[in-house]
């Protein structure tokens, strides 16, 4: 999986993005049951948000959480429908990953989260979306909320209807007050929801492979290229006919 380092090298044009295989291993914090259980899409979502947690001071056990995807269960649904299509018999051990809260489940599980969590899906608007609701409730609740947005592979047919041919997934933690002294800071952002009017929506970033155009959680690696911007730079995303602006307020620390 690309760190974080390597994404802003990429978006620097330091490095080149070069497609391979994505094996996620099955997740370690997951009972055993559960982890052979466990999705594709579960283990993308899982594995991200262990990247995202390594040498943090965030408890995974405490944060609220927000999960953002286009659809969400790839290849799990296609097996379901061609079992539907033949046996029309879903194996109980299918079934579980085929719901959209999947993920957001094994985290509570992975994690002993007991925490509140949303599960929001629009479309290409899923990060949009999600990046709205994460960002509401860090202010409302004045606490850090986990964000993870991704979106597993869609194998045929299905992938003429959604182009996902690489998993992308990144996971946030979005605090709406002054850290402490002991939380690291990426970076400091305001957000806006207005009136589309005349304004237009960012162009797809050049730095990532075009082929991700139709990935929702491509949108939240563009946001994160905000970090190798200058301040005042800013992404606008479409949302239900309005427009969520995200702007980079200070430059980003390490």
């Amino acid at each position: 999986m690309t760190s974080l380092a390597q994404l802003r090298a990429i978006c620097r044009g330091d490095e080149a993005h070069t497609p391979a295989p994505l094996l996620v291993p099955a997740p370690a914090m997951l009972p055993t049951n559960e982890r052979r259980r466990a999705s594709p899409a579960v283990r993308l979502a899982l594995a991200c948000v262990a990247q995202a947690l390594q040498d943090s001071p965030f408890s995974g056990e405490s944060l609220r959480s927000v999960f953002a995807t286009d659809e969400g269960t790839g290849e799990v649904c296609q097996q379901m429908l061609d079992a539907l299509a033949t046996t029309r018999q879903i194996s109980p051990l299918l079934f579980p990953n085929s719901v959209q809260n999947a993920p957001s489940g094994y985290f509570s599980i992975a994690w002993r989260n007991r925490q509140p969590a949303t599960v929001v899906s629009l479309g290409l608007e899923s990060f949009a979306s999600g990046l709205l609701c994460a960002v509401t409730e860090a202010v409302a609740c004045r606490e850090p909320v986990l964000l993870v947005v991704y979106d597993p592979v869609m194998t045929p047919p299905l992938n003429e209807l959604l182009p996902v041919s690489e998993s992308t997934s990144t996971a946030w933690v979005i605090s709406s007050g002054t850290p402490g002294e002991t939380v690291p800071v990426l970076g400091s952002f305001s957000m806006a929801l207005e009136p589309a009017g005349a304004q237009t929506p960012t162009e797809f970033a050049a730095w990532l492979p075009a082929s991700w155009a139709a990935h929702s959680s491509a949108r939240a690696l563009a946001a994160l290229g905000l970090l190798e911007a200058g301040p005042d730079t800013d992404l606008r995303l479409p949302l239900g006919g309005q427009m969520l602006t995200l702007r980079r307020t200070e430059a980003a620390q390490t």
